[in-house]
């Protein structure tokens, strides 16, 4: 049964974002909860559109945390990670001046 516990694959991957996240950031924000909380960074779920190198693409629910939102737009390109066989759930695995850079022309400012 040492298979069960064995290390998972992840793999990395480039994501489309389809959902906008500064939209959901602020929804999510108006919540009671939110009102005095010093807690973790909240984490969003953001829809996406993965394009593995060596699979079919496929959607997916990205986890974020909430200082990336203003990043997430329609059409943005992030890098995301993932295990293997496991599609239903990516996490962001990029850092702000990498999507930047590759979102130069979306993010301008305006």
């Amino acid at each position: 049964m040492n298979f069960l516990f064995g290390k998972k694959e992840e793999a990395q991957a480039i994501a489309e974002v389809l959902e906008d996240g500064l939209a959901i950031m602020n929804q999510e924000m108006q919540k009671a909860k939110y009102n005095n909380y010093k807690g973790v960074e909240p984490m969003l779920s953001v829809r996406v559109r993965v394009q593995p190198t060596d699979e079919s693409p496929f959607e997916s629910v990205m986890q974020v945390g909430m200082t990336n939102s203003f990043l997430l737009k329609p059409g943005v390109i992030v890098q995301v990670k993932y295990q293997k066989g496991k599609t239903t759930q990516v996490t962001f695995n990029d850092d702000t001046q990498n999507v930047l850079a590759k979102n130069a022309g979306i993010l301008k400012k305006g």
